[in-house]
């Protein structure tokens, strides 16, 4: 089977840009095509600007502005020989039949006989695509349907027909998986795929519900998001994102691609919202920013100022639904009779029955449905995982009573008492059929789920695990795994056991994050107590167990994901290896709460860079720069930049594949394993002070409205001169680390940076 290493992709707008984008983050060299653009002199200047706007923004579509040499703008009258190269060739152009046919035509004689092509359409069945093409076309063509934005979407849908070649077929999907770090689900040609099909019909039922009821964008907001773990935008604001005028425009070619029959011909009927919206040029945030919501016009605060009123469409002040989200629950289905607890019910019951409708329709397991919602539209639970949680039975319940169809299979799974039984490896999922069928999963996928025996050892804030093959998984079941003496002490116990029975061990979790960092509320109590001994303790235990696991007989491996902040970041930094996914989020932040990294992680910088460059006071130089601006990275390859990362760590781009690559990579480390030399550096105190200050003068002059931050600067580069200087090992550079930690937690201004934090989640620069 082929590897695809080049690929092009045709259109160039804000999708084909994201498609092409991701694939060179996954390392293919990418041709990005479009249309000579009438007027301009560079005939490929629709592809080269959209490469060009790869990097910008602040969630960008490249990984690494790096990759942006991955990449090569074409057009299509000049280049289409460029394509006899191409592994893979992705259209991504306008949804009108007659445009991609004729597009492929234009394609097919450029194209090697081995070369996969695709549609990335969201609405047009494969059957009608493949209509005019010649047989051997028709074995390589398939609909890879992404989402938008590509980069950070895990779903694509699949979808195939009965000439397709299954050699083709798996490339696609082994590609989709392990180099674009993809869930792969397999949709059957039905319109809307799986997603978007059910998608559509909740999001529409939403609006047609709220005009109807009198419910405030607001209202359903809060209802329809925190309760059911949809994302935080909720679904106006999920509108603006997407575009208001693209939802009138699918809700129409959904309506008429469906037959007169189906569910969603009723519950989508009379939505005309989204086009009077439109036709007043409201259409979200592509616009000028006026959607259901219009957001403050002051440059510094784009916060939500304005919602509409359904009814008028004339913008008012929004008002603060907070508190609403915090207390409405999924047992709205036993709140009958209150105004929001039946808008609930009319938009789930709707979307959740319509789900079981679907099957086998659009795709053959429930399972597929839910990761098609949880990795296409950010659900926290798929429809069938969300209807076990609220009761199969009472929703059923409650469908009868109001007179409603019940679809076969929701009303078999009320018999069976839900969808799903069982845990990690035996988790099953009921089909329509009656039968039990395994969770669909990647091969060699492992999630910590899967160890379902009791641990090898626990504490307050641990678990350890047998992975089998002896390495041993540590998890830290904290809230986001944040950390403090309890969790610091409970690794360090771990520690012992590993050494004890294990060969290596693996931290990581099924969680979203990997550590959102020192518990700063338990530091924050014991600081306004005064009890600034045991924070002073929490730094040793720290410190201490982090040198224990650097230097222990055996290696350790962190499986990095989502948030890896502050002391999250330090563990990471005293790992043998780290294996990251793409999207990791990797910083040393504790200046933004006024302190410095303690547990390590300012030594473990400065030993890094100096080592990178050659050069105590260049190294120190080079972690100064990091640490005094807390600077916080959005990729794994960002981080290897950073210095947190380092070059031989690994890139994990598929999220279900993290904990199966670090158990490799803890195995790999085993074989002959010896601890590392334990780290001296001889640091020039004069020199790297008039190195630094320079630099401290630049910030002060950068930030003259937030003096302190050059204070927590000062503090940090003291530790990074070694305070006087000398040949100095880990233990007197942690030393240095806790006595500034100390100097600067006794300071008000640090008291007001925290407490301001944990109040709004935002750091504070005074």
């Amino acid at each position: 089977m082929g590897a695809i290493n080049k690929v092009a992709v045709i259109g160039s707008g804000v999708m084909g840009a994201g498609i092409a984008a991701h694939f060179a983050n996954a390392g293919a060299q990418v041709l990005l095509l479009d249309i000579v653009q009438d007027g301009t002199a560079d005939r490929s200047a629709l592809a080269k600007d959209a490469i060009a706007r790869m990097t910008k923004g602040r969630a960008p579509q490249l990984a690494d502005p790096a990759y942006a040499m991955r990449l090569t703008g074409g057009n299509l009258e000049d280049d289409l020989a460029l394509l006899s190269d191409c592994d893979w060739v992705v259209e991504v152009v306008l949804e009108d039949l007659g445009v991609k046919r004729d597009l492929y035509t234009k394609l097919a004689p450029h194209m090697r006989d081995d070369a996969i092509l695709s549609s990335n359409t969201s609405t047009i069945p494969l059957a009608d695509l493949m209509a005019e093409m010649d047989e051997g076309l028709c074995k390589r063509f398939v609909i890879t349907h992404f989402f938008n934005p590509p980069r950070y979407l895990r779903l694509l849908e699949l979808v195939t027909g009965p000439k397709t070649d299954p050699d083709m077929v798996e490339r696609v999907r082994a590609h989709g998986d392990e180099r674009l770090g993809k869930t792969m689900v397999l949709c059957n040609d039905r319109p809307g795929f799986i997603a978007n099909r059910l998608g559509g019909l909740w999001m529409n039922v939403a609006v047609r519900e709220a005009v109807a009821r009198g419910i405030t964008v607001e209202e359903a907001d809060a209802v329809l998001s925190r309760p059911f773990g949809v994302p935080g935008t909720g679904i106006f604001g999920l509108f603006d994102l997407v575009g208001i005028d693209l939802m009138g425009k699918s809700r129409l070619s959904m309506r008429s691609l469906l037959e007169a029959d189906d569910p969603q011909q009723i519950h989508t009927e009379g939505v005309d919202t989204f086009d009077r919206m439109a036709a007043k040029g409201y259409v979200g945030r592509k616009g000028d920013g006026s959607g259901f919501y219009r957001r403050s016009k002051d440059e510094a605060d784009k916060t939500i100022a304005e919602a509409i009123d359904l009814e008028t469409l004339v913008y008012r002040s929004c008002v603060k639904t907070a508190e609403l989200a915090k207390t409405f629950g999924t047992d709205f289905i036993d709140q009958k009779g209150d105004r929001l607890a039946d808008y609930a019910w009319a938009v789930m019951s709707a979307t959740l029955s319509y789900a079981a409708y679907c099957v086998p329709e659009i795709t053959d397991s429930p399972a597929a449905v839910d990761a098609g919602m949880e990795l296409g539209y950010n659900w926290r639970m798929g429809p069938f995982r969300l209807m076990d949680k609220i009761g199969v039975a009472k929703i059923a319940a409650r469908l009868v009573e109001e007179g409603q169809d019940v679809p076969p299979l929701l009303a078999l799974a009320a018999e069976r008492g839900g969808f799903y039984s069982g845990r990690g490896r035996d988790c099953k999922v009921l089909l329509p059929s009656g039968e039990q069928a395994d969770t669909p999963r990647g091969l060699g996928v492992i999630f910590a789920s899967d160890f379902t025996d009791d641990p090898v050892f626990t504490s307050e804030a641990v678990a350890l695990r047998d992975m089998g093959d002896g390495v041993a998984l540590l998890s830290i079941t904290s809230p986001n795994a944040a950390l403090d003496d309890l969790v610091m002490q409970g690794i360090s116990d771990a520690l012992d056991v590993v050494e004890r029975d294990f060969r290596a061990m693996v931290i990581g979790s099924d969680g979203s994050h990997f550590s959102v960092g020192a518990n700063l509320k338990k530091a924050l109590d014991r600081a306004d107590a005064g009890e600034l001994d045991l924070v002073a303790g929490q730094l040793a235990i720290g410190q201490a167990t982090l040198r224990k696991m650097k230097y222990a007989p055996f290696p350790v491996v962190s499986a990095a994901c989502g948030l890896a902040l502050g002391g999250g970041c330090e563990i990471l930094m005293h790992s043998d290896r780290v294996m990251a996914t793409l999207e990791s989020n990797i910083g040393l932040v504790e200046a933004n709460v006024g302190l410095l990294p303690a547990w390590g992680g300012t030594t473990a910088l400065l030993l890094r860079k100096t080592a990178e460059l050659g050069d105590p006071v260049k190294g120190a130089e080079a972690a100064f720069d990091v640490i005094s601006t807390a600077l916080k990275v959005g990729s794994a390859p960002m981080a290897q930049h950073a210095g947190y990362l380092r070059r031989g760590d690994g890139v994990v781009m598929n999220r279900d594949r993290l904990l199966a690559d670090a158990k490799s990579a803890a195995l790999e480390l085993a074989n002959g394993y010896a601890a590392p030399v334990k780290a001296e550096i001889a640091l020039d105190a004069a020199a790297i002070n008039a190195a630094l200050e320079p630099k401290l003068a630049v910030l002060a002059e950068a930030m003259p409205d937030a003096p302190y931050t050059v204070e927590i600067a000062r503090e940090t580069a003291q530790v990074l001169a070694g305070g006087d200087g000398g040949v100095l090992d880990e233990v007197a550079l942690h030393k240095l680390e806790a006595e500034g930690m100390m100097r600067l937690i006794r300071q008000d201004k640090t008291i007001e940076r925290m407490r301001h934090t944990m109040t709004t989640g935002k750091p504070l620069k005074n």
